[in-house]
């Protein structure tokens, strides 16, 4: 832009003649800052000017590429907020590029309001949610763009039991990528954004329990898992029971021989059952046996899997928030199998052992009498009635049943059907498996059968020893066999100062134990 203070500067000068000298510089001085001043400021003017008037003519957007993020709900106990994983790692860059976030709030695993919580369990780098990017959108690569809408939630029904769904949707746009580039580039940070996470899970082993299989606003099932550190202080060294020694042996062939396996048409597949007494050391042994194989721990409980299709989904998933699990990387659980549904008990005819819903009582709710008082956000200490028929529904489990319930005969192919899961192990732990269908027991799905029972004299022995460091000098003569479980051998050794006071202490503890369960043999109207 052309200098006007060349220009007027020069005969401003030459004309300036006070006959004060002083008085003539200071006029000089003050006019050259004025028009430094104006000369500055109408260069600002014109270029921001010219800046906006090619913005507005030639700057259009070339590709734009949109991520949504949702909260749905089902009903008011259960709303999810859907996270996608591209939105992860765009997160994930924005950190990493340092780049600045004018509003942002925390992506809940679970609130105590409405128990809204996320479909993964995600990383704290990455858990909270863009809701401003200030009054102008945010460079946050080169000619790349963010741009964030709120779309505000629908309250048209005055009764809805629903809580209103919200959604964000990010845009990223630019002015020079053709789409497939941002794609690209949106991918590379997404790759990235894996490999963070895989990063920290490496060496790390978890346990993975199945929550629900929910339907998205997509009309997909979508497997929701708990994800946990597993660290367990149980191995086979500090462990006792009988058949022990049998047990390793047989999981350490299986472990170092597939081809075994293989050549002989076999499949390739590990089943255990563990019964017996609580207290005797079932879930120890869970614990030992995937401290020993290495593997993550994947617990499905069956009373929480309502369809056909949620159970494979369950079962054959290898991968849940970047934890790699195949079969081979893996142990699943069915812990308490029955007291987990009703499909595992005993087909009888009569003299069922385990009731069924029918046989308890239930007692009746009048469901017109209940209301519900629901929180809402927008009217402060508001309180509102649901009506009766939606109340009805609800509560009511028909229109909610499943088109495929799971049932029995699909469980026992899923386990040992046409699909084989090559490095499978299964266990199923029980306190009673006189309840369990036998059809589930039979070869093949259940390879190993192994009760946990109260100790005998030598396996007490064995533990004392093993605690206190004792080689020999323990005498449990006077203790009697199956009455102490290992948990109560421990406990009476945590509360001892050495292996002879232990003996004592469950010596004292022997008679009230053999009291109590001839009165369970016996009924106590028999006494």
């Amino acid at each position: 832009m052309v200098d006007l203070s060349y220009y007027v500067l020069q005969p401003l000068i030459s004309s300036i003649k006070t006959g004060n000298i002083w008085h003539d510089c200071l006029i000089i001085m003050l006019s050259v800052f004025c028009l430094t001043f104006i000369s500055k400021m109408c260069t600002s003017v014109m270029e921001s000017w010219q800046s906006f008037i090619t913005s507005i003519s030639w700057r259009r957007i070339k590709a734009r590429y949109s991520i949504d993020i949702s909260t749905t709900s089902s009903d008011i106990f259960d709303t999810r907020i859907e996270v996608p994983e591209e939105y992860l790692g765009l997160i994930h860059y924005l950190h990493s590029s340092d780049i600045n976030i004018c509003s942002a709030k925390l992506i809940p695993t679970y609130t105590n309001r409405y128990k809204t919580k996320s479909d993964t369990s995600l990383d704290e780098l990455v858990n909270y949610l863009i809701t401003s990017t200030g009054k102008e959108d945010i460079l946050i690569a080169p000619t790349i763009y963010l741009h964030i809408e709120k779309e505000n939630p629908s309250t048209t029904n005055t009764y809805s039991y629903r809580i209103p769904s919200q959604k964000y949707t990010i845009t990223l746009y630019s002015y020079k990528l053709t789409l497939r580039q941002l794609k690209t580039q949106v991918n590379e940070w997404t790759v990235q954004y894996r490999e963070y996470i895989k990063g920290k899970n490496k060496g790390n082993f978890y346990r993975f329990t199945f929550v629900s299989a929910p339907v998205n606003s997509e009309g997909k099932t979508t497997i929701t898992f708990y994800k946990d550190l597993f660290v367990t202080t149980k191995s086979f060294d500090n462990i006792f029971f009988n058949g022990k020694e049998e047990l390793i042996k047989r999981l350490d062939f299986f472990l170092n021989n597939p081809s075994f396996y293989q050549k002989r048409g076999i499949a390739h597949s590990l089943g255990l059952l563990f019964y017996g007494s609580p207290g005797c050391g079932k879930t120890s042994m869970v614990k030992a046996i995937a401290a020993y194989t290495k593997r993550h721990l994947v617990e499905i409980p069956l009373s929480r899997i309502r369809t056909c299709a949620g159970l494979q989904q369950a079962l054959f998933l290898n991968s849940y928030d970047m934890v790699d699990f195949d079969f081979d990387k893996k142990i699943i659980i069915f812990e308490d199998i029955d007291c987990m549904s009703q499909i595992l008990q005993q087909r009888l005819t009569t003299g069922s052992i385990c009731p069924t819903t029918s046989d308890v009582e239930v007692p009746s709710i009048e469901k017109d009498e209940i209301i519900f008082h629901l929180e809402d956000n927008d009217i402060k200490a508001r309180k509102k009635k649901i009506p009766k028929q939606t109340l009805r529904n609800m509560l009511d489990d028909t229109p909610n049943a499943p088109k495929d319930p799971l049932t029995l005969s699909f469980l026992l192919n899923l386990i040992d059907g046409i699909i084989e899961q090559p490095s499978r192990i299964l266990i199923m732990t029980t306190n009673h498996p006189e309840q369990i269908d036998p059809a589930l027991l039979r070869p093949g799905r259940v390879d190993i059968k192994q009760e946990f029972q109260r100790c005998t004299k030598p396996i007490v022995k064995t533990i004392i020893e093993y605690f206190f460091e004792e080689e020999n000098d323990i005498d449990v003569s006077q203790l009697t066999d199956c009455v102490h479980s290992p948990a109560e051998v421990i406990a009476a050794c945590m509360s001892s100062s050495d292996g002879k006071n232990a003996v004592q202490l469950l010596s004292e503890q022997t008679l009230p134990n053999v009291i109590v369960e001839a009165r369970n043999v016996v009924g106590p109207d028999k006494e």
